[in-house]
């Protein structure tokens, strides 16, 4: 009987946080991060560029990944670039190479850390667009601060039952 008791006991308490966290992750503002360098989305999805150019990971991998400066080198300093204008390569991202450093890039768009998150598999199985959970970044001139949409369980339930997606407990909290 007691086993029983403190069975229950731990199970309402486990039940509890859960519940606590989940509300914490949905009622909470994302902070406002400061920007590393002035990037402008808008300027490189005009001159051509798609999402994975610079996030060359969101198609096999759970993260999507951020440019180093080697790459954004790559491109502003060459052939590549498409423009003038992305031909010139921004002070900030100048210094930063010459120290040997790299871009000290802000995250922005986070899950809660006990849910997993895939891009490849909402990018490349889904076959989502990146602005579905992104915002429309063509549009945004200034460094991303903060998320433009929300990112919380209830959205992604709606959006995996809207798509007849499994909603299992366990496909995305580990």
């Amino acid at each position: 009987m007691r086993e029983r008791l403190l069975l229950l006991v731990g199970v309402i308490l486990l039940a509890g946080a859960v519940l606590y966290a989940e509300r914490q992750g949905r009622t909470r503002r994302p902070a406002v991060v400061q920007p590393s360098i002035p990037f402008n989305h808008q300027k490189h999805i005009a001159a051509g560029f798609k999402c994975a150019g610079c996030h060359v990971y969101v198609n096999s991998q759970p993260f999507a990944g951020i440019p180093t400066v080697q790459e954004c080198l790559e491109c502003h300093a060459s052939w590549r670039a498409k423009t003038p204008e992305l031909s010139r390569i921004d002070p900030q991202l100048k210094a930063i190479a010459a120290e040997g450093k790299e871009i000290p890039w802000q995250q922005v768009h986070r899950v809660q850390p006990h849910v997993y998150f895939s891009h490849q598999r909402h990018v490349t199985t889904a076959k989502l667009d990146c602005a579905v959970c992104h915002g429309e970044m063509k549009y945004v001139t200034r460094p991303v601060d903060r998320q433009t949409v929300p990112i919380n369980m209830e959205r992604c339930l709606e959006c995996h039952r809207k798509e007849r997606v499994t909603t299992d407990c366990l496909a995305c909290h580990r």
